[in-house]
């Protein structure tokens, strides 16, 4: 991990010149009423401005005002901020000395939202702090391995497993769909489509059709045993490039979205328009079915996170938290769980009950633009610019594995429906296939 160092770091090797810091310090005395934003002290001489990232920028959505020793504790790693909770959390080291009552103490806030700490970069700061004592179990497991390499001779922007786990299908910049065996990597049949380039690919729950959404309006569906191209699904408006698409796990809808800030929805059997979802703020970059099939999660530019009703066609919920643009959603198998992830490489996990955001995993491995739970819902993957995966473990939100190897950006991950294995494409124009315990 990058940065990882920076709380052992001296302060001067970290903080941006003295001038600059004393801006930064008189901006935070206002913004806090001139009190440390953990102990509410008031002493003008011992308040000091201290970065959340220590390579950052020197503005207040990065720093926060302490009193001089909580500002070093800080800077060393000894004390964190939850940013879900927003709640003081204290290394075991400090658990016999006085600073031992700030635990679970709830960080003061400046009343202008501007000037409040980045939820992004208090999230971070606490992720290194973990990691300062990792578990016997992240040390001792067995990294995923690389089983093969499929070379895809294009871009590649999507992928999937077929449901009996035997094809792994890739859409691409050059607008191919190709259909491998991905167990011996031999390629079985390629799929001219009308989309241009295919950003994002879907299998039917039976495993005999698959469709694709792309850069042209509309979505293609094909048959997977001969690719025998079955419908072509548009409507009367022109709604543009399409970025996701999926069907619903009873098979009777194709949901589509991009663009145009509305969900389209078709038949699955004869391709008629079956209505659209409307309310998001500009374009649609994902969405998801739950597993039950009657709930529809969706996420863009917009930065809200939306649930919707299949059978009534409503809006069930919105769900803030994100500081940027939404880039993939994903449900847990069990459907107990959601996540969401932004260009700002955060993901937040949503536990399904009562849509409470339960944990907040920050990355310095760039925007993730990729999620996927693996089918026994231990892990979550998620792909990144920085050629980077990474696997979460669900349970506590720990960093399990950073898988490299990609050349360029990651840009999508899927895991086989059985068995643990877990794909990944690249820009490289490479499909990498890991194995995990």
């Amino acid at each position: 991990m990058q940065h990882r160092s920076s709380f052992n770091e001296p302060i001067e090797s970290s903080a941006p010149a003295s001038s600059g810091l004393e801006h930064l310090r008189q901006q935070l005395l206002i913004a806090y009423d001139g009190a440390c934003a953990i102990s509410g002290c008031q002493v003008d001489a011992v308040l000091r401005p201290v970065l959340i990232d220590p390579n950052g920028p020197a503005e207040p959505y990065n720093a926060l005002l302490l009193r001089a020793d909580l500002q070093q504790l800080f800077q060393s790693g000894l004390l964190t901020i939850d940013a879900m909770t927003l709640k003081v959390l204290v290394a075991p080291a400090l658990q016999n000395s006085e600073y031992r009552a700030l635990a679970g103490k709830r960080l003061r806030q400046p009343k202008r939202l501007p000037l409040r700490p980045s939820r992004h970069m208090l999230a971070a700061h606490h992720r290194l702090f973990q990691l300062e004592r990792p578990s016997l179990d992240s040390c001792t497991a067995r990294p995923p391995s690389l089983q093969r390499l499929l070379a895809v001779q294009s871009w590649v922007k999507t992928l999937a497993f077929s449901p009996d786990q035997q094809t792994l299908a890739t859409g691409s910049l050059d607008g191919k769909l190709r259909l491998w065996r991905w167990s011996d990597g031999q390629l079985q049949r390629v799929l001219s489509s009308r989309i241009d380039e295919i950003n994002a690919v879907a299998f039917s729950p039976d495993g005999q059709r698959i469709a694709a959404a792309g850069r042209q309006d509309g979505v293609q569906v094909w048959r997977v045993a001969d690719g025998e191209p079955l419908l072509y699904l548009r409507n009367d408006q022109r709604h543009g490039a399409l970025f996701s698409v999926a069907f619903q796990p009873n098979g009777d809808l194709i949901a589509a979205t991009g663009w145009a800030p509305v969900i389209w929805l078709w038949n699955a059997t004869d391709g008629s328009v079956s209505g659209g979802l409307s309310g998001h703020e500009g374009f649609i970059n994902s969405l998801a079915f739950h597993p039950g099939g009657d709930l529809l999660l969706s996420g863009g530019q917009d930065r809200i996170v939306r649930l919707w009703r299949i059978p009534d066609r409503s809006l069930v919920r919105e769900m803030h938290g994100h500081d940027d643009e939404i880039l993939s959603v994903a449900f847990s198998a069990d459907g107990e769980l959601a996540a969401s992830a932004s260009a700002d490489g955060v993901i937040i996990v949503w536990q399904v009950a009562h849509w409470q955001p339960v944990q907040m995993l920050p990355s310095y491995a760039g925007a993730c633009s990729s999620l996927a739970f693996s089918p026994d819902n231990r892990y979550l993957a998620s792909a990144h610019d920085g050629r980077t995966v990474l696997m979460w473990q669900v349970s506590n939100g720990e960093l399990r594995w950073e898988l490299r190897g990609h050349g360029e950006r990651v840009t999508c991950v899927a895991f086989a429906p059985r068995g643990n294995v877990l794909a990944s494409g690249s820009f490289d124009a490479v499909v990498r296939i890991w194995a995990y315990k």
